[in-house]
């Protein structure tokens, strides 16, 4: 049975669900996924949450949909989609927003897996005092911080900010990281940049990357996913509000 719906569209969640199944290869290249009808029922959705859920999953060359019959799973990598994305990065002197909004999406997929992997990982402490380590100079940057004037140390804490992610991306080793990050984070960074934060805010995320420290080192897997979306969905909304 599938999880809840979350507070996203349905066609939104569907997709993300079914991207994270596929991913982790609980379909399989070449099997079929569950009818349009099956899955509509599962998760509580219309069929058109369904059909739209589809057509993204087919954009990024993961299914295949042939009218009347079922989907089939077409790649269990996301390979094709970065490739693509990677394309439109070079043809574009800047990035827009739907395709920012693309290269987050699959940032997000990748770090939830990275997350939830290393929470299983029985090798994973080595990874996590990397991660404690991030966070600490986070907290050692706040203090400086505080009246908002300090530029020097705002740079210091964003790069800490990006060493946690990157680490914890990293920790799950394979081509598409590699390919995001030689090829696509150094732009989407430069967006990240243009946000901004106030000092509460900064003090929470510290906060809740120490909670993401404490559960990965625990083996608190849901936690871990949780706080991992829970921050992620935070920066998707101060992008969405940028006027790129």
């Amino acid at each position: 049975m599938f999880s809840p719906l979350s507070t996203e569209t349905k066609s939104t969640t569907i997709a993300n669900k079914l991207e994270e199944m596929i991913l982790s290869k609980q379909f399989k290249a070449g099997e079929l996924l569950p009818s349009q009808k099956e899955l509509a029922l599962q998760f509580n959705a219309s069929s058109r949450s369904v059909r739209e859920a589809f057509k993204n999953l087919e954009a990024k060359g993961l299914i295949q949909v042939s009218q009347g019959r079922k989907a089939v799973v077409k790649s269990n990598n996301l390979d094709q989609f970065v490739e693509s994305l990677s394309i439109s990065m070079i043809s574009k002197q800047a990035p827009d927003k739907k395709l920012i909004s693309d290269l987050l999406q699959v940032r997000t997929t990748i770090e939830v897996s990275a997350s939830r992997e290393l929470s299983r990982d029985p090798n994973r402490m080595s990874v996590v005092r990397q991660l404690a380590k991030c966070t600490s100079r986070l907290q050692e940057l706040l203090p400086l911080l505080e009246d908002g004037m300090n530029a020097e140390a705002l740079q210091q804490f964003k790069q800490a900010d990006f060493d946690f992610h990157s680490t914890l991306i990293k920790s799950n080793d394979n081509m598409i990281l590699n390919s995001i990050y030689e090829n696509l984070a150094p732009q989407l960074y430069s967006v990240l940049d243009k946000t901004t934060e106030t000092f509460t805010e900064m003090k929470k995320k510290v906060n809740e990357y120490n909670y993401l420290v404490e559960a990965e080192e625990h083996g608190q897997t849901d936690l871990a996913v949780a706080l991992t979306l829970v921050n992620l969905t935070n920066i998707k909304d101060k992008i969405e509000k940028l006027d790129l």
